[in-house]
């Protein structure tokens, strides 16, 4: 257990690791560069301070988490330095995160798959993490990692260790493709220019739409940056829809039916 966690970023993520470690019994201290936001983290429980600067956070701490986007998260980790303490990071992209870090001793490239379509400090909930996967590079050095599996398991969480390349290949497909299919769909429905569209989406539709309620600016440089890999999940995804509309054109529904029987069991297996 890291008994003092200092957080960068006390937003959906880091506020979420906050009221979760200090349940587990660790001091939090938390950094944001606004004011209000470290003022509400305090209310909320999430921290038991806020530190003054970024540089604070280096100083006298068990682990430093950097819970901010992508670009602030890359730039913090140029800002350590060779910093020697633990350091994680919580980015959903784990290949340019951890070729930042390379002149960091104890740096493990982290990332918690859980989250909302919702940010910010009251969107964070100590629960998050329960029953998540929470992947860990397995580049890391050995003993952290031994240590950051305790830590997740205390929050909730279930680690996973995994290459940074394997993973920004999965989550293209697990994490980034679904955000892109929702806003694509969300796209179309808008397209028809309908107003009736609206008053026909059901419960599916909904939940299918859940996910394009994130913020574009979060998310535009998350697919920057693994780009290649969510393309070809995408156009792999298209074939699947060509061939289904294919089908269709001449009265059949194979390729459905073969996606109907595939996809059950993968539901299933989620839901348990």
């Amino acid at each position: 257990m890291f008994g003092r966690v200092a957080i960068a970023g006390i937003g959906l993520i880091g506020g979420s690791i906050g009221l979760a470690a200090r349940s587990a019994g660790a001091e939090v201290v938390g950094y944001d560069q606004d004011a209000a936001t470290i003022a509400r983290a305090r209310a909320r429980g999430a921290i038991d301070r806020g530190a003054a600067s970024f540089d604070e956070l280096t100083r006298g701490f068990d682990l430093l988490v950097i819970a901010l986007p992508l670009p602030a998260t890359l730039a913090a980790l140029q800002q350590l330095g060779t910093y020697a303490g633990p350091v994680i990071d919580v980015a959903s992209v784990k290949g340019p995160v951890c070729a930042a870090a390379a002149a960091l001793p104890q740096f493990a490239g982290t990332h918690p798959m859980a989250g909302r379509e919702r940010s910010g400090i009251d969107a964070a909930d100590r629960a998050l993490f329960t029953g998540a996967t929470w992947a860990i590079d397995a580049g890391a050095p050995a003993v952290l990692r031994s240590r950051l599996a305790t830590f997740v398991r205390l929050l909730g969480a279930e680690p996973l260790a995994i290459g940074a390349a394997d993973h920004d290949r999965l989550v293209a497909l697990t994490s980034h493709l679904p955000q892109s299919v929702s806003v694509a769909l969300g796209a179309q429905v808008a397209a028809a220019g309908d107003a009736r569209a609206i008053a026909l989406c059901g419960p599916g539709m909904r939940s299918m739409l859940r996910l394009a309620r994130s913020p574009q600016d979060l998310w535009d440089p998350i697919v920057r940056a693994n780009a290649r890999p969510l393309a070809a999940e995408l156009r792999a995804l298209a074939q699947r829809l060509e061939r289904a509309a294919t089908e269709l054109e001449t009265g059949e529904t194979a390729a459905l039916a073969s996606y109907f029987t595939a996809a059950g069991p993968i539901a299933e297996e989620l839901d348990a």
